[in-house]
């Protein structure tokens, strides 16, 4: 660990030193949106799809370990469906149909609104001044989903993440998770595959979930 946020920083001292359970170790606070539930859920959505009777309560409760709010689970929810079409059908026109599906999703959802501007028809042509990549989930997601849906690559689409600035690694990693599901493990470049710290390690921790997974439902 050489980095970590003051949400995710609270919540681990809340299961480590006070003992709490993991769904009640995250913050609640509105001020507690960081993107740091949005940046690790991936395995959760994968997890879900053996399991997709208890999909929206497995993403919710992944955010809670860290980020409780209404908002920050709303934001792993509507990724986790862009994500979960992009895998079954991995193209943009499913991308869309994602974003569409989890509009409906979430209708009743009061949080829902703070993420109005990805549901608007325009949103894919908002100038690049407009995409903010702060450390706020909702401009978090908003970034990846628009450099996701604005470039034609793995590497285009991860490059520009991290040419918007802020906060680049992780709207780089957001991004770099659809991306992959959108281009498969081919489209990623092998010159940045190689540079892979611990790749084998990785890859060998990722073999040994899927296979424990497909056991689960």
């Amino acid at each position: 660990m050489f980095d970590v946020g003051g949400t995710c920083r609270q919540a681990i001292l809340n299961y480590t030193r006070h003992h709490k359970k993991p769904p009640e170790c995250g913050l609640t606070e509105a001020n507690s949106n960081g993107n740091g539930s949005l940046m690790r859920i991936l395995p959760f959505v994968l997890y879900s799809e053996f399991m997709p009777c208890q999909r929206e309560k497995l993403i919710r409760e992944g955010s809670m370990l860290t980020h409780a709010h209404p908002r920050s689970q709303v934001g792993c929810l509507i990724y986790s469906v862009i994500l979960t079409n992009l895998l079954r059908c991995p193209s943009k026109a499913s991308a869309a149909h994602g974003l569409t599906h989890a509009q409906l999703l979430l209708k009743d959802e009061p949080e829902a609104v703070f993420y109005h501007r990805m549901f608007a028809p325009d949103f894919l042509w908002l100038e690049r001044e407009r995409i903010r990549s702060s450390g706020y989930v909702v401009d978090t997601l908003e970034a990846a989903v628009w450099c996701l849906m604005t470039t034609d690559s793995y590497a285009e689409c991860v490059l520009k993440a991290v040419n918007l600035g802020e906060d680049t690694d992780t709207t780089a990693a957001v991004a770099g998770g659809l991306a992959g599901a959108l281009y498969g493990m081919d489209g990623i470049p092998q010159k940045w595959l190689g540079q892979l710290k611990r790749r084998e390690w990785i890859e060998e921790m990722c073999g040994r979930a899927a296979e424990m997974w497909r056991n689960v439902g």
